[in-house]
């Protein structure tokens, strides 16, 4: 669900932070095979596949896809790219912050809160349920009239969960993280599962990882491309 240009300036005020506040840095790279299966809730389905590398320290996420046909998609700031033969076919404003990517978050140790413990959301309320810690992040009051809670779940000291509210308190986005793998100490999930609820239909999907390296010392030309000389 695209979010208004308020809600976007909103976010990006919470959540930026010097790169600093970040804990538990001993990881700067990953690498791994990823699938992505998309159903929408109009019934349309579609499959993804390829590999996603990231720096930490460059902070571009770049999935080379191999199927359905080979491109890239880069995301680089605010902008994602996508790229066919080294020509630029769509470039695309987005609010996507690289601090709060599942690649980020593992490689800084900061899964269990979601990142969120050192933006201006706060812990309003902790409870236990079943085998479940969840903990309530609510944003400031000056930003609650655009933005909800979200609630993020723990579960055997490994994130499980992340739901989204609106500031209604109405559930618009969920994410899993399942099947966690460990690559040279690194923990990280498997899967993800995500559901985006709009007018009450939803669409999920489901983007899978498997054969993960972490920090490995070949490869640079993958983790960074010079976007300086696309063009259409």
């Amino acid at each position: 669900m695209k979010a208004s240009l308020r809600q976007t300036l909103l976010l990006a005020f919470l959540f930026s932070l010097p790169s600093g506040l970040l804990m538990g840095q001993q990881y700067n790279r990953i690498r791994a095979d990823f699938s992505v299966k998309v159903k929408t809730a109009s019934g349309g389905q579609a499959l993804t596949m390829g590999q996603v590398f990231y720096d930490k320290n460059l902070r571009q996420i770049i999935y080379y896809v191999t199927f359905p046909e080979r491109e890239i998609w880069l995301t680089a700031d605010t902008m994602v790219y996508q790229i066919r033969n080294d020509k630029l076919v769509t470039k695309t404003a987005t609010f996507a912050m690289a601090e709060f990517t599942v690649f980020h978050l593992a490689l800084n140790s900061r899964m269990q809160d979601y990142g969120l413990r050192n933006t201006r959301y706060t812990a309003s309320d902790v409870s236990k349920e079943n085998d479940l810690v969840i903990t309530t992040w609510s944003p400031p009051e000056k930003a609650r009239q655009s933005l909800g809670n979200i609630l993020v779940s723990v579960k055997n000291k490994q994130l499980f969960g992340v739901i989204f509210q609106n500031p209604a308190g109405v559930v618009i986005r969920k994410q899993f993280f399942e099947e966690y793998l460990v690559s040279s100490g690194l923990s990280f999930p498997g899967k993800i599962v995500e559901i985006n609820t709009i007018e009450g239909r939803d669409s999920y999907q489901v983007t899978s990882y498997k054969n993960i390296v972490v920090d490995e010392m070949e490869n640079d030309n993958k983790y960074f491309y010079n976007i300086s000389g696309l063009h259409f």
